[in-house]
């Protein structure tokens, strides 16, 4: 067993044995480490309920309550790794990283109290006991993979991170969502939140501040960037005149497809954002009205999601607004724009948003089958953005398309004809990714609308554009040598990248603010990769194929730079120099 020996080579005390033959040894844990959000659910009061109960009504109970309650994980792709009799617990972030699992884990903590709410009415109807649920959430570094013995193996995560999660369940109030400041950190734009303050918690040292989450925000706000730090957008001056010459064109009456390209983090949304900011006014033209649609990162299992949120955007309402609100805004919408025939429109659009429909509107829709429905919803969308291109030239937004829906790719690839009929301009944002459904409403406006389609492809930033970036963000000239080469050794030119490091070392007092400068509160080398990179490189990684993953693992341990043959070699298993 000295260093070089294969790690998949067989041994004398397994070679050839069988599952019965093999020597039964102590169980082990073989996995690897990944940066994940532990979600622990608990019944409240189960052992006193149970006592009560007959031991079937009781198991009856509680299968009824796991079975409202997974779905929620599977939801935004979760794993429940445990249950344990009246506990669950699951994992975002293994097997398989998001980049926003924290988030993921919240989103799916609200929907689980929404079933339990729903199941208590059951419960005390059916067996008249109170049902209730807590949930504790966290996220942190864990070692996730099959432990076990010779005989039996389970997939697991072994870390403080899972112990601390089970701590905030014990901590939260009945039909509550408890979280640790390590989530709190990356979802705290996202949700509406009580701060509990430090709490004394079993088996720690210090206190932990821990929040309870009362609801997803109706309006998000940014997950990227530097709260109070903020920067001109640097080394984007050509993209941007290239993005400016095409709103002109759509100003004077001709249609266009837009492809902005680049890898997480380089700067797409920004640049959208710096181009709807200067196109919006009308000094050269009539003054461009936007409309976009947002694509979640769990939203490819939801139909028409991406095409959900961009006729919300069209009528005016945000994605947490009501029902009532939201069938308001579409009648309004749909009468100002077509009057009197405001019913070929209004009733599919309504069904498409899952508006309550009455009278004709319900009496239209009712006739319909399923095929011909859609149809219908495909034609009154049509019908609504041409007739506001006729008011005023239109850019539609299409963000994180890689990230699209097959339903609302297909109904998108539909709709772009209209650039041939009037003043619409189609932007699709995407990283370069050709193998995800949203790729499929690139090829086709290639082929079909070469002569109207621009594309924008993003790159690093260059060395003196970064540092550029660094002296914004931190407002002087006169950061430090070593410090500003730390950053921009660990950032490569990628903006964003450039601001988690940045918040990384203000978090950790690693540089402070003193008067109108900033200087090094201790001395800095290196710094490992921020979390917020690490769920999105760990994301990026685990859709690699195996064989791919493996490859990767080795390099990484070989050294940042290195010639091929070594590579080859080491993976080859042969000795070299």
């Amino acid at each position: 067993m000295n260093c070089g020996k294969p790690v998949g080579a067989a041994t004398a005390a397994n070679q050839g044995a069988s599952l019965g033959e093999k020597p039964r040894g102590p169980a082990h844990l073989s996995g690897e480490r990944k940066v994940t959000t532990a979600l622990f659910a608990d019944v409240v009061g189960s052992t006193t309920l149970a006592e009560q109960m007959d031991p079937e009504d009781w198991t009856t109970i509680m299968n009824g309550a796991f079975e409202r309650l997974s779905p929620a994980v599977e939801r935004y792709d979760g794993m429940i790794i445990r249950l344990l009799g009246d506990a669950l617990l699951a994992l975002f972030g293994a097997p398989q990283a998001h980049e926003d699992d924290p988030a993921r884990a919240v989103h799916a903590a609200l929907d689980m109290l929404n079933a339990a709410e729903k199941y208590a009415d059951e419960v005390q109807n059916q067996y008249g006991i109170p049902f209730a649920i807590r949930i504790g959430i966290n996220t942190g570094p864990v070692v996730v993979g099959a432990v076990g013995s010779d005989v039996k193996y389970e997939y697991t995560a072994m870390g403080d991170a899972v112990n601390l999660a089970a701590r905030m369940q014990s901590a939260a109030r009945p039909m509550t969502v408890l979280i640790s400041e390590n989530t709190y950190r990356f979802v705290a734009p996202l949700f509406e939140s009580t701060d509990l303050g430090p709490v004394e918690v079993k088996g720690k040292s210090e206190p932990v501040r821990v929040y309870e989450i009362r609801a997803a925000k109706a309006e998000p706000g940014r997950i990227r960037g530097l709260a109070g730090l903020e920067s001109p957008m640097v080394g984007r001056t050509t993209e941007l005149a290239t993005l400016r010459n095409v709103a002109a064109a759509v100003r004077g009456g001709e249609g266009r497809i837009v492809l902005v390209t680049g890898e997480a983090g380089l700067g797409k949304s920004r640049l959208i954002n710096e181009w709807k900011a200067v196109m919006t006014t009308g000094d050269e033209g009539p003054s461009l009205q936007w409309a976009e649609g947002q694509c979640l990162s769990y939203g490819q299992g939801l139909a028409y999601h991406l095409v959900l949120d961009l006729l919300r955007s069209l009528i005016g309402v945000p994605a947490a607004a009501s029902e009532p609100e939201t069938r308001a805004a579409l009648q309004s919408r749909t009468e100002d724009l077509f009057d009197s025939g405001a019913l070929d429109v209004y009733p599919y659009l309504a069904h498409l948003l899952s508006l309550h429909l009455t009278g004709e509107a319900l009496d239209r829709v009712q006739q319909l089958d399923p095929q011909a429905l859609q149809g219908r919803y495909l034609g009154a969308l049509r019908q609504l953005i041409q007739a506001m291109a006729v008011q005023r030239p239109l850019g539609l937004i299409l963000e994180d398309i890689h990230w699209a829906d097959p339903s609302s790719v297909e109904m998108l690839n539909k709709l772009m004809s209209l650039i041939t009929e009037a003043s619409v301009m189609f932007c699709f944002i995407s990283r370069p990714d050709p193998d995800t459904p949203g790729w499929k409403l690139v090829t086709p406006a290639r082929e079909s609308y070469l002569d109207r389609m621009v594309e924008v492809q993003l790159s690093a930033l260059s060395d003196d554009d970064s540092r550029q970036l660094v002296s914004n963000l931190l407002e002087i000239e006169a950061l430090p040598e070593n410090i500003r080469g730390v950053i921009l050794k660990k950032a490569e030119g990628n903006p964003f990248f450039v601001e988690e490091v940045i918040r990384m070392l203000i978090d950790r007092n690693a540089i402070r603010r003193r008067g109108d400068s900033w200087v090094a509160e201790q001395e800095i080398e290196n710094v490992e990769i921020p979390d917020n990179l690490q769920g999105l490189l760990l994301a990026r990684i685990d859709r690699l194929p195996e064989e791919v993953k493996y490859t990767l693992r080795v390099a990484s341990v070989i050294g940042r730079q290195f010639p091929v043959t070594v590579l080859e070699q080491v993976l080859s298993g042969q000795s070299g120099s």
